[in-house]
């Protein structure tokens, strides 16, 4: 194609769906760093930053003594030393987040299912509109992919632009901002080839989900129902876990919902580019024994895809550093679609000075379709419903919250 059509495929796909992929992209921007903001914000997000292995039997100990009556639902720990692990509890249609110091086992506070990363993940995802909110922001990697690759045939020799530094910047100055385009496109032109090729990928695996196609191993089931009464507590479970399979790392506890369900712990073998649910150790809840075991070095070609996405796409592999780089490159790409806009603006506005006329009716939608998507995730994120308790042991004994 002629580098004329090559502008056009540029333009269309920053310009007509510019507004949406603005707000996913700033979104998801601010989703690598949420828990740090949570953390500045509020002490309970804090850790001590200690090493070591988790005190299983204390923290167990504290959760008997402060919130008896409650059942454990999951448990997580952070990918950070500095930030805080967390707890799900439930107690009939009540749900809580306890937070506690893995390095001690101390509690630090407690908090309801609303956050700011729960807030900006809901809206990241699926703008709060369920499956098809899911197909509009992963579609969304297509055109991004349109955009880098036509951005090469738009931009000759663009490596020559890398170390040239683009200048002041004028609101009304066309050159200005197609300056600081071009060099920040072609800085971080690595950075969103990773969000696209991921944002395909999440594309593709929802429909393998959708579809029920196998590509991920299955989850075992237990021959006979569980005791809900004789399911066995947190440290017992962790402890048995460690001895049959001592090259886990637990980072994560997830109690079953149904009676024939395992207890799944899951966490590190020693490659944090693979997310936690990569490793897991299913047990039966009654007596602990192994069910099953999966590792990373076993999965397959899709399944390493599945696991390997999430930490790539949000840049949680390599520590704060590379987090604060994510961040960064995440701006510059969120400002290179907004000033993408801006810029289709200032090219087009003496043939159509009217701005409605300019973004036209599916302009009008997509920006619709924006502020349809904030009111929802504004009015939603804080809702957690308890469609069943899990099959894990109440907390202490009195069964009164002390």
């Amino acid at each position: 194609m002629s580098p004329k059509k090559w502008f056009a495929v540029h333009s269309f796909a920053g310009f007509y769906f510019g507004w949406l992929m603005l707000l996913v992209c700033l979104s998801g921007t601010l989703a690598v760093v949420s828990h740090e903001i949570e953390y500045l914000s509020d002490a309970k997000f804090r850790a001590s930053g200690a090493s070591g292995p988790v005190p299983w039997a204390q923290l167990q100990a504290e959760l008997d003594r402060q919130y008896a009556g409650y059942q454990i639902l999951a448990l997580e720990l952070p990918d950070q030393p500095y930030l805080a692990g967390e707890i799900s509890l439930v107690r009939q249609h009540e749900f809580l987040f306890v937070y506690f110091d893995p390095a001690s086992g101390q509690l630090t506070g407690e908090g309801e299912w609303g956050r700011l990363s729960r807030y900006l993940r809901n809206l990241h995802m699926y703008l709060s509109m369920g499956d098809v909110g899911k197909v509009l922001v992963t579609a969304l990697s297509f055109l991004l992919a349109a955009l880098l690759v036509s951005s090469f045939y738009v931009y000759k020799q663009w490596w020559k632009g890398l170390l040239k530094w683009p200048g002041r910047l004028t609101l009304q100055k066309r050159t200005h901002w197609s300056d600081w385009h071009k060099w920040l496109g072609a800085c971080s032109w690595p950075f969103i080839l990773i969000i696209t090729l991921t944002g395909l990928w999440y594309f593709t695996e929802f429909w393998l989900l959708r579809l029920k196609v196998e590509h991920y191993p299955s989850v075992p089931k237990l021959s006979q129902p569980a005791d809900s009464a004789a399911v066995l507590p947190l440290a017992e479970l962790v402890q048995k876990a460690q001895q049959a399979a001592p090259w886990l790392e637990v980072r994560a506890v997830n109690f079953p919902v149904q009676a024939k369900a395992a207890v799944m712990l899951s966490g590190q073998d020693g490659n944090p580019l693979y997310r936690n649910r990569a490793n897991r150790v299913y047990l039966h809840p009654n007596s602990g024994e192994i069910i099953q075991t999966q590792r990373q070095g076993d999965l397959g070609l899709v399944g390493t895809l599945v696991d390997i996405a999430d930490p790539l796409h949000f840049g949680s592999f390599a520590g704060l550093g590379v987090k604060l780089l994510y961040l960064l490159f995440g701006l510059a790409l969120t400002f290179l679609v907004a000033s993408g806009l801006w810029l289709h603006r200032l090219r087009t506005r003496r043939q159509q000075p009217e701005l409605a006329k300019w973004y036209g009716l599916h302009g009008a939608l997509c920006l619709l379709l924006v502020l349809v998507a904030l009111a929802m995730t504004t009015t939603n994120f804080s809702q957690r419903e308890i469609e069943r308790l899990p099959l894990s042991p109440v907390l202490g004994s009195a069964g009164v919250r002390s």
